[in-house]
């Protein structure tokens, strides 16, 4: 099949991004990605390269759509401790729903292919960090609000929260129980109030 006229790469890529969120990258065959983004074989690589070349826009791309989302939690009015609170708890809503064991794209692929695959590391850590500053931010605001204490490091506490919610979602696929999960989320707030500092 040819490349129709009014090719959206954009929309392409965001298709080739459900597919390896979905499959994950080994699973993931070029003629899943050829029928996703409705193109033909020759087409695909003349747009995007090889199957590493997809996924790591792909990769790319999540981080700058579904990620960066997260980060508009910093301009919420609520107050900061909310937000986190509430962060926590939709990860632990997500992971519960169907669609939502797929997990984190970021997450899964620094599982399956990070160790060896530098590239997509970078990708996956620099997606990782979008979340780590996200959290500062908020621990940070939370502190100036008189929610958490002002001696503890923020980054610290941003870097145990990233791996809160990332834990959940790892967790989570193994053991959908809402109990279990909601422990870890009440636990990481109490935390918050008695970390070290």
């Amino acid at each position: 099949m040819a490349r129709p006229l009014a090719f959206d790469r954009q929309a392409a890529l965001e298709r080739a991004m459900q597919v390896f969120w979905t499959k994950g990258y080994t699973a993931t065959s070029v003629a899943d990605l050829t029928a996703a983004m409705s193109l033909s074989k020759s087409s695909l690589y003349g747009t995007f390269g090889d199957k590493h070349a997809i996924f790591l826009e792909a990769i790319e791309f999540y981080r700058d759509h579904v990620t960066a989302r997260v980060r508009s939690a910093i301009e919420l009015p609520t107050p900061a401790r909310q937000v986190i609170r509430s962060i926590l708890s939709r990860a632990v809503d997500r992971i519960l729903e169907p669609e939502g064991r797929r997990g984190c794209l970021l997450n899964n692929s620094a599982v399956e292919v990070g160790p060896d695959d530098p590239d997509a590391a970078d990708l996956c850590r620099s997606g990782l960090s979008l979340m780590e500053d996200t959290f500062e931010c908020l621990v940070r605001r939370a502190q100036a609000e008189g929610d958490i204490l002002a001696e503890y490091d923020p980054r610290k506490l941003a870097r145990f929260l990233n791996g809160t919610v990332n834990g959940i979602m790892v967790i989570g696929k193994a053991n959908p129980d809402r109990q279990t999960l909601a422990d870890i989320v009440n636990v990481a707030l109490r935390a918050l109030d008695s970390s070290e500092r």
